[in-house]
C-alpha cells in the first residue's frame, strides 16, 4: 500500500511528465512551416490569367526593411494581350502571409 510520501512523488512526477510534454507540444507547433502548396494556390488567386506558377519548398531568409523573415520564395507567370509578365512573391513560412510581390523585368 502508498503512503502519503510516496503519494506526493507519483503526483509531483505525473505533473511534471505532463507539464513537460505540454510544453514540447506547443514548441513543435510553433516551429512547423505552413505547405508551401497551400502557399501557392492561394497566391494564384491574387493574379488572373495565370500561366505558370512554381514555390521553392525550402525556406530561405528575406530581409526587408530591416526585418529578417523566414520565407518560401515562388513565382506568378501571367498572359495578358499576347504578353506574359513575371512576378516573384515571398511569403512567411510560419504563417503563410505574402510579405512581398515583386514584379520582374522581361
Amino acid at each position: 500500500m502508498l503512503n502519503k510520501k510516496n503519494w506526493l512523488i507519483i503526483l509531483f512526477i505525473s505533473l511534471t511528465t505532463i507539464v513537460g510534454v505540454t510544453y514540447f507540444y506547443k514548441r513543435q507547433k510553433d516551429l512547423r512551416y505552413h505547405d508551401p502548396d497551400k502557399i501557392i494556390t492561394e497566391v494564384r488567386t491574387y493574379f488572373m490569367n495565370v500561366a505558370g506558377s512554381y514555390i521553392l519548398n525550402e525556406p530561405i531568409t528575406y530581409k526587408k526593411s530591416d526585418n529578417s523573415f523566414i520565407v518560401f520564395q515562388g513565382g506568378i507567370t501571367t498572359k495578358s494581350n499576347k504578353t506574359l509578365t513575371y512576378y516573384d512573391f515571398f511569403a512567411d513560412a510560419k504563417s503563410g502571409e505574402v510579405i512581398d510581390i515583386i514584379e520582374c523585368e522581361s
